[in-house]
């Protein structure tokens, strides 16, 4: 069976009255030429560790997002390459949708707008760092010097104008804000005022919490940049790395701040009695994009990890959105006196209104070329730009990404969970250093958080897991008040999710516009892809997807 018939067969599966009549037209193509393969098998597979049976789901039923987990996880048998710890596995199939449409009702009636601890959101007028006199020479001289920063992004203005902060902050902030600098600047401020002059570093003074490998890398990147003309150091504590060496480096560097993923920071709380004492000593605990970290599951480990910290601390926590789980979130590890600090518009969705936005309907088996036609559209315009391309699952990365490099054109990137930490690393900053055009294949672990500049375009392939990750992968362009482009790519049995984003100011363009095949380069791309990357991208997506 060729490479574009294995393909298309994918997009026939909703005219199927059930699931297991399209899973046997399927395996008969298969077994033709791979009889040991079983896609019934490795859909149960898949299903069972997400909590619910693919076969109860797939049909002729009305496309729902209400009981889909919310995880950004890669849905296949290679799930548990994932860097979240299996207690957390577990957690995930018990549990329903953590974030949906109708926390953002919940947001509108969880503050009174006449609270005067709640800060203005009155239209912004950049303000300069050096007009704060509280933050200290050696910071300023840092943002000057290292960053070149002269002027405040309303978050950093919103927060730091608070400085010296004595007490827990609750920052509701958009992604791509320049948040990473709210939070830092006030933890050396505090740690500058509790400092003694025995304080040799023995102790861990700021803890960072941060929901992926790749954001926490980013952050304790900025911080070190921040920290240049200090003699205080950072520690970066992720899965996929090795944990001897960290705890090595723990036992004889300074551990003035730490940042971490929960995984990996409860792993050496439990284990290691030296990192245990040292977090005796936390001044200030973080934790950054506090929704994602409900998202992912990571609620019982954030309870936990709290509980080895003093209770003496000042707390910071930052989230994009706010729902009845933040707040429970935000209630056990604040001060009851906490301030609330709103730097998003309430008519904002949480994207920025530079980012044009539109939606293709078209079959499944005309999607490699409908991205690659829309591709060469978008770089008429754009020479340099680089296109971040969003997957569902890991699988769907990998055939995506083989199919760009056979077109040969540009330079293909490809990031997801099956890579090693050392792999994922260097491919974020190859394309975060990459100057001329480049394409980013990745799932979800780059979503959120990471930044990589000159992005002109965002293109979504597939219903994402929520309105919110949407939202926030759109977030990867446009940032920093340039312009940026999002298109997102739906099969006609996703089309329900048109209807989940129509209140965003996004519209629906001709998909056979962009379903032409030009010189033979998109047929021979596709008949060059290996039949088992194929194979593994179709059953990963039915697993995904909720019918």
């Amino acid at each position: 069976m060729s490479a574009q018939t294995l393909i298309g067969s994918i997009s026939r599966c909703h005219s199927y009255k059930n699931a297991s009549a399209f899973t046997n037209v399927v395996l008969r193509s298969f077994l033709r030429n791979k009889p040991t393969f079983d896609l019934r098998t490795e859909l149960q597979h898949s299903s069972a560790i997400r909590g619910y049976s693919t076969f109860d789901v797939l049909g002729n039923k009305r496309f729902s997002f209400d009981t889909r987990l919310s995880t950004g996880l890669n849905t296949s048998p290679q799930l548990f390459l994932h860097n979240t710890n299996i207690r957390t596995y577990a957690k995930l199939a018990q549990t329903k949708t953590t974030t949906n449409i109708k926390d953002i009702e919940i947001e509108k009636e969880e503050f009174d707008i006449n609270d005067p601890s709640i800060v203005s959101k009155d239209e912004y007028v950049p303000s300069r760092f050096d007009e704060i006199t509280s933050i200290s020479p050696k910071t300023q001289q840092a943002l000057l010097k290292v960053f070149k920063y002269h002027e405040m992004s309303k978050v950093q203005d919103a927060v730091l104008s608070q400085l010296p902060v004595e007490g827990d902050l609750f920052v509701k902030a958009k992604t791509g804000t320049g948040k990473t600098l709210a939070f830092l600047i006030p933890a050396i401020e505090t740690l500058l005022r509790n400092s003694r002059l025995e304080n040799r570093g023995e102790m861990v003074s700021v803890m960072i919490i941060s929901p992926t490998r790749e954001l926490a890398q980013q952050i304790a990147n900025e911080a070190n940049q921040l920290l240049s003309f200090y003699d205080y150091k950072v520690h970066c504590l992720v899965g996929g790395e090795s944990k001897r060496i960290q705890v090595k480096k723990l036992s004889y560097k300074r551990v003035d701040f730490v940042v971490g993923t929960p995984g990996r920071l409860y792993d050496l709380l439990t284990t290691e009695p030296h990192f245990k004492r040292q977090c005796n000593g936390i001044k200030t605990l973080i934790l950054d994009e506090a929704d994602q970290l409900l998202d992912m599951g990571f609620r019982e480990d954030i309870e936990d990890i709290v509980k080895f910290f003093p209770k003496e601390r000042q707390t910071f926590l930052f989230s994009a959105t706010v729902s009845k789980q933040i707040r429970q979130i935000a209630n056990l590890s604040l001060k009851p006196d906490y301030k609330f600090i709103d730097t998003v518009d309430p008519n904002d969705v949480n994207t920025n209104l530079q980012v044009k936005q539109s939606y293709i309907i078209t079959p499944y088996e005309s999607h490699l070329t409908t991205i690659r036609n829309i591709m060469k559209e978008h770089k008429k315009s754009h020479k340099k730009g680089k296109i971040i391309v969003f997957l569902p699952t890991r699988n769907g990365t990998v055939l995506y990404a083989e199919f760009l490099r056979n077109l040969g054109d540009m330079e293909v990137f490809e990031l997801h969970s099956g890579l090693s930490q050392a792999q994922r690393t260097r491919v974020s900053n190859r394309f975060r250093k990459s100057k001329h055009d480049a394409i980013l294949v990745t799932s979800d672990v780059s979503a959120r958080g990471v930044d990589y500049p000159g992005v002109t375009m965002v293109l979504q392939i597939g219903a994402p897991s929520s309105r919110e990750q949407y939202i926030h992968r759109l977030g990867r362009t446009g940032r920093a008040g340039k312009e940026g482009e999002g298109m997102l790519v739906l099969a006609p049995f996703e089309k329900e999710f048109a209807k989940i984003i129509s209140d965003l100011p996004i519209k629906e363009v001709d998909g056979q516009s962009y379903n032409v095949k030009d010189d033979g380069m998109i047929e021979r791309a596709i008949e060059e892809l290996d039949i088992d990357q194929i194979r593994d991208a179709c059953s990963s997506f039915l697993g995904y997807c909720k019918y």
